[in-house]
């Protein structure tokens, strides 16, 4: 047993984020598994991001407006009477979230900092995430012929770029001790 004694702070990582992320991950699972047809349809979260994704396009020179699909748990974006994409719960950036409180609580020493680190990268992440749908609704609309590689490959880039770089600050930052 004493050979396995350097690699208990592993050990400890591996077990506290994959306990966080189980536990995250299920209390999403049900969260997701409700029926908000009769109050927000899709989800509440998902509905807030296109609403803020909306109101921020409206403050620029575009005429945004969002409807609910029917049948469908997604809100359907349209710029300047043009549709452009659909918010699915995907796009909420909760699973991100997920996977970013998980890393840094595995990493955690005094809770007071930790939890003051977790809100303000929970903050940045959805600022960011909502400033992404802005640009991809204006990006969608003026170049189409970028939609695949800004939505698949520069804006997945940009978020877990972010994220990778909170957990370093994190990790090499003395705050959390």
């Amino acid at each position: 047993m004493n050979k396995l004694r350097p690699y208990y702070p592993i050990f400890k990582f591996v077990a506290v984020f994959g306990g966080v992320y189980l536990l995250l991950s299920m209390c999403y699972y049900f969260y997701l598994n409700q029926d908000y047809r009769g109050l927000n349809y899709p989800d509440p979260v998902t509905s807030q991001v296109a609403y803020q994704t909306q109101q921020l396009l409206n403050l620029t020179s575009y005429e945004a407006h969002i409807f609910n699909t029917s049948g469908h748990p997604s809100v359907f974006m349209y710029v300047n009477k043009q549709g452009v994409y659909r918010v699915i719960e995907g796009c909420n950036a909760m699973s991100v979230m997920i996977l970013f409180v998980s890393f840094v609580l595995a990493f955690a020493k005094a809770w007071k900092k930790t939890a003051l680190f977790i809100l303000s990268g929970l903050i940045l992440i959805y600022i960011v995430n909502v400033l992404r749908l802005v640009a991809l609704a204006i990006i969608k609309y003026e170049y189409p012929e970028y939609d695949h590689i800004s939505h698949e490959i520069l804006f997945p880039v940009v978020i877990y770029g972010m994220v990778i770089l909170l957990w370093l600050y994190w990790i090499k930052s003395p705050i959390k001790s």
